[in-house]
């Protein structure tokens, strides 16, 4: 059996048994589930079915998707790193938060780079599921404009994945890669633990609840 999916099922028992939400865990009400953002187009392009939810159990992640078990913010355990660059976050045995970052451009291996192209960054098929976020994420329903002129949105789909938004300058230097700015989409159905990850989350969340917040969801 693949040593990674053994890491993973250990590291969610050992989690329930440190904390003691073993048997809590059991007794617990059935968590409503939903995919993870663009879970369809990556199946679709590996050939195959395996979707992931948010609210699934850690120890049913297949261990082909499991790319990398990262130090972050000096733990490990609680954090996944995918297929497709995508990062899940399961704390308690359970995947909470995903996180995926999309880029005009990525960085090109040396061998494989144009000698021509001065160090400039490849193009990355994936930024073109930018053009479906209002599809899989829902549109937009509070926006705000950080000092430093960024601008991060809450977006909530019809099944309830709230996710935030950040727009940034284009982290990877390419032809017009000022047009281009990257995302970084940060999506959970539990604000507790979607506010661990996103600090804005919850500010956003209630300007959608505001009146101002649903003046916003019907001009988009």
């Amino acid at each position: 059996m693949n040593p990674i999916w053994l890491g993973l099922a250990a590291l969610a028992v050992c989690a329930g048994q440190v904390i003691g939400l073993a048997d809590a865990a059991a007794r617990e009400p059935r968590k409503p589930m939903a995919l993870i953002p663009f879970e369809q187009e990556r199946a679709q392009e590996r050939g195959d079915r395996v979707l992931i939810n948010l609210n699934e159990d850690i120890t049913r992640v297949p261990a082909f998707r499991v790319v990398e078990l990262p130090i972050v913010d000096g733990k490990i355990g609680e954090h996944a790193r995918l297929d497709d660059d995508v990062e899940i976050y399961f704390p308690f045995g359970r995947v909470v938060v995903a996180t995926t970052e999309f880029h005009k451009y990525r960085p090109a291996l040396l061998a494989s780079a144009d000698p021509g192209a001065g160090g400039e960054g490849l193009p990355d098929p994936d930024y073109a599921r930018v053009k479906s976020f209002d599809k899989q994420l829902g549109k937009p329903c509070a926006i705000q404009i950080l000092p430093n002129g960024h601008e991060v949105e809450m977006r909530i789909r019809h099944d309830r994945l709230m996710s935030v938004v950040h727009t940034m300058p284009a982290r990877h230097v390419g032809p017009e890669s000022e047009q281009h700015p990257s995302y970084r989409v940060v999506s959970g159905l539990e604000m507790r633990f979607l506010a661990l990850k996103e600090p804005m989350a919850e500010p956003l969340y209630r300007q959608c609840m505001s009146a101002k917040g649903q003046k916003v969801t019907q001009k988009n």
